[in-house]
Order: structure tokens, then C-alpha cells, then sequence
């Protein structure tokens, strides 16, 4: 027998309302995709942000500079970033010793001085021109800065301010919040700074190396009186290994005269790094007896994790493997931890960046991010046609593999240049925000009727 299936009728009526039925779900069927679609292009748009952009999120299209808020000349030399994500720039606002703040958007913060900046007035006698060398900030969030007297009317000095977190000097640090050092009884000034795990705090410049305990007063522990003597007469950049020793490079063996030569102007010179253990003594197991032959100009170094040795400076692009031209590029050599060359770094031991069309380049700031890359910074342009006259140049950033190699997803090839118009610019300095982000601050030169003027310049850039 076979088995009946019995349907029911539908009635006009109930045919209509299943049809509007299938055509709803038609339409939501097509709605969801076309959501789906929407949401997809949405997405794949903001995935496509690579890393080497500028963060729009952040000042104006990226960048922040002076002259859009103040009228007087400012130029950068340092930034430490605070725990909150604020940064902090440091060196020379208004013929000053400076520094300002800004918020994690690229607005200044105006609960930080006046308006967000502060200038740090130096002890009477010491004249005008300072400008803050080195910034870092202690675990109580407050904030220490290198001052250097090297341009003012007055002798030069070592100096050394710690500000509250309101940007007030902190009275309980030196006297009034200022410490004032003529190291070895001369007048020298410093130009790197470096903030110990244990808070104490190291200044370095002219030959010497003073450190000075969390309170201000010099560290007895240390050299002679605080003070050690190096032998480095132009000292660019200052690192700590985990051990506690130090590592101080630069360019040109101490002079027995004073004043030693001029800050800054070494650039012919070849580099050296010198290690000094933790009293201030030479190291003489690093290198040979205590120093290594490092790139020309030697301009910023940093310690991995494994303890190598990565410093950065100017070199000969010409050098690289296949040459890349004559011009001068960004080079990193690596070091093993008892100063000899780390062949396995780049290629036999150097990582040389050439930037197209751009023959002065330099790099003058180097940063580790967490997973082991490094960002170098500088500057990329052409040479001045003669002396005085500026030539136009641009931001320029390279990031680094730890192993040496460009990172290719990083801006273009692994480079990224940022131009300000028809300006100068330059970075002298570079942070690496919690979230991977870059923060580069340097300096823009603005043409107004006729005269350079120096503005500070702080860009953020898409990590990741």
C-alpha cells in the first residue's frame, strides 16, 4: 500500500504572505552580503595602513611643530617617553634650556609649565644659549635633564635639572632643583645623558664622565669625586649594558689641553667606542684595552638583548655590497660583547642604507623595539652648495631586522622619508611607543622673510 502525504491547500492570501516571506530573506540575504562586502573593503582598507606611514591620529596629519602654536625658535636634541604615553622633548626653546609636552594626540599639554613648555633658567652667571642634551625620567615619573652651556656668555658647565611631573623644578633635587659641575675644576660641557636602573644619573661630554646619585650630589663610588676622566673628547652617544658597565662612543682620542675641540665637529674623525666599568674605570678586556674602531661620526648606539653591540653613524654608501654610489649613507656595525666585530650582523659585520637621490645622509638616532628591530633616523638630502646656506632635507628612517637586514614592510623597501615643504628637517632623536609605534623628533627649519628659523618637529609614524 502505498503510503499518502497529504499537504494542505494554501489559500490565496497565505501564498501572498509566503512570497513577501521568501522576499524578505531574499533581501536580507542580500543586505548581509553587501554588508559583508562593505564591512570587507572596510577592513582590508585598514589593513592595507603599512608600517613606515605617518599616524594621522596623531598633531596634524602626523606632525607636530612649534611654529604652529609658539612664535619663538626651538630646536630638539632629546624625548623620553612617559609611562602614560605623553612625550617629552627636550633641548633648546626660546634661547633657553627647554623642554615640552605633549599628549599621546600631538597637542601640547597644558597642564605641564606654561602652556606646556617650561624653561629652565640657569644659575646667574652662567649666560644664555643652554640647551638640554640628554631627558629621562625616573620611576617616581619625575623628570631629569643634561643641560649644556656650550653656546652661553658665561663659563661652560656640566648641568643637571629635575623637574616635578608639573614641570616645576623639584627643590628637594641639588639646590632649587639645579646642579652645577665644573669636573676637574675646567670647563667643560656635556652632551649625553643616561639614567642608571638604580637612578643614578650619568652625564658625559669634553672628556669626562660624571654621575650623581638620585639626591644630586655626586656619586663618591664613581672615578674621582664623581668624575672619570675618558678618551673621548667628542662623546655622541652613551649605552648600558645589563652588568652595569658602561659604553660611551664618539669621535677623536682626549686631548691633554683645554678647552678640548668643539662639540659637534668631528664629523672627519674616526669613531670609538670605550667601555668603563661600573666605578668608572676602563674597561681593558673590550676591544684593545678598552676600545673599539667604530663607523666615522659615530652618532647613536644601543645593546640588545643577547648583549651585542649595535652602533649607527655616517658612512660611505659606495662600501656597500653591490655599491649603491658615492653619497654618504645610514651604517650600522654590530659588536660581540668584547668589542670584536659580529661578522654574522648585515654583511661581514655592517648594514650600510643608501637613500635614492638623497647624497648627505646621516643617521643621528638609533631605538630598539621590543621584538628586536631597530629604527635608525636621521637625515636624508643634498649636500649645501656652499657653506651657511642650507640645503633642503627630509626626515629619514630605516628599520632593521635584528640580524642586519632591511625590514621590507617597513615604508618603502624599508625606508621612509618625510619632507616639510620646502624646509630643512632633520630627527636627532627616536622612541619606540608600548604599542610599536615610532616617535621621531627633530628639527624644521622654516624660511620666514628671508631667515632661517628653527622650529621643533615631532612625527609619528604607524609601527605596525
Amino acid at each position: 500500500m502505498k503510503k499518502l502525504i497529504c499537504r494542505k491547500r494554501l489559500s490565496n492570501a497565505e501564498r501572498q504572505n509566503q512570497s513577501r516571506v521568501r522576499s524578505l530573506f531574499r533581501q536580507n540575504l542580500l543586505r548581509t552580503g553587501l554588508f559583508t562586502c562593505i564591512a570587507a573593503v572596510i577592513v582590508t582598507g585598514v589593513a592595507r595602513a603599512q608600517a613606515g606611514q605617518l599616524d594621522a591620529t596623531f598633531g596634524t596629519g602626523g606632525i607636530f611643530v612649534t611654529r604652529d602654536t609658539q612664535s619663538f625658535d626651538a630646536a630638539a636634541d632629546a624625548v623620553v617617553l612617559q609611562g602614560d604615553g605623553k612625550i617629552v622633548v627636550a633641548g633648546e626653546i626660546g634661547s633657553s634650556a627647554g623642554v615640552l609636552r605633549l599628549n599621546t594626540n600631538g597637542t601640547l599639554d597644558s597642564s605641564f609649565g606654561t602652556g606646556g613648555i617650561v624653561h629652565i633658567n640657569v644659575p646667574s652667571g652662567l649666560g644664555g644659549g643652554v640647551q638640554v642634551v640628554g631627558v629621562a625620567i625616573q620611576t617616581d615619573g619625575k623628570i631629569v635633564a643634561g643641560i649644556s652651556t656650550v653656546n652661553s656668555d658665561g663659563p661652560r658647565s656640566f648641568l643637571l635639572a629635575r623637574l616635578e611631573t608639573s614641570g616645576a623644578l623639584d627643590p628637594s633635587f641639588g639646590s632649587g632643583g639645579l646642579v652645577t659641575t665644573f669636573p676637574f675644576g675646567r670647563e667643560l660641557s656635556p652632551t649625553v645623558l643616561a639614567l642608571q636602573p638604580d637612578g643614578k644619573i650619568l652625564l658625559a661630554g669634553d672628556g669626562v664622565t660624571v654621575r650623581y646619585e638620585t639626591t644630586g650630589q655626586l656619586d663618591g663610588a664613581f672615578g674621582t669625586g664623581g668624575v672619570a676622566p675618558i678618551s673621548l673628547t667628542s662623546v655622541t652617544a652613551i649605552a648600558l649594558q645589563s652588568n652595569g658597565q658602561i659604553l660611551i662612543a664618539g669621535g677623536g682620542p682626549r686631548r691633554d689641553s683645554f678647552p678640548p675641540a668643539p662639540i659637534f665637529q668631528t664629523a672627519s674623525i674616526a669613531g670609538l667606542i670605550s667601555r668603563y666599568n661600573a666605578n668608572g674605570s676602563l674597561d681593558t678586556t673590550f676591544g684593545t684595552g678598552g676600545q673599539a674602531a667604530c663607523v666615522a661620526a659615530a652618532s647613536a648606539m644601543v645593546v640588545q638583548s643577547t648583549g651585542k653591540i649595535v652602533v649607527a653613524g655616517s658612512i660611505l654608501a659606495k662600501l656597500a655590497a653591490p655599491p649603491v654610489g658615492s653619497s654618504a649613507g645610514f651604517g650600522l656595525v654590530r659588536y660581540n660583547t668584547n668589542g670584536s666585530i659580529d661578522t654574522t650582523f648585515g654583511t661581514r659585520g655592517v648594514a650600510i642604507t643608501a637613500f635614492n637621490g638623497a647624497p648627505a645622509t646621516e643617521p643621528l638616532a638609533l631605538a630598539l623595539q621590543s621584538n628586536g628591530d631597530m629604527i635608525g633616523a636621521g637625515v636624508a638630502g643634498p649636500v649645501p652648495s656652499n657653506a651657511g646656506a642650507p640645503a633642503l632635507s627630509s626626515f629619514a628612517l630605516a628599520r632593521y631586522l635584528s640580524t642586519g637586514q632591511l625590514d621590507t614592510t617597513f615604508g618603502s623597501g624599508g625606508r621612509v622619508t618625510t619632507a616639510f615643504g620646502g624646509n630643512t628637517a632633520s630627527i636627532t632623536a627616536v622612541a619606540i611607543q608600548s604599542d610599536g609605534n615610532i616617535v621621531a623628533v627633530g628639527n624644521s627649519d622654516a624660511d620666514v622673510l628671508g631667515s632661517f628659523v628653527n622650529n621643533i618637529a615631532v612625527a609619528r609614524y604607524l609601527g605596525k
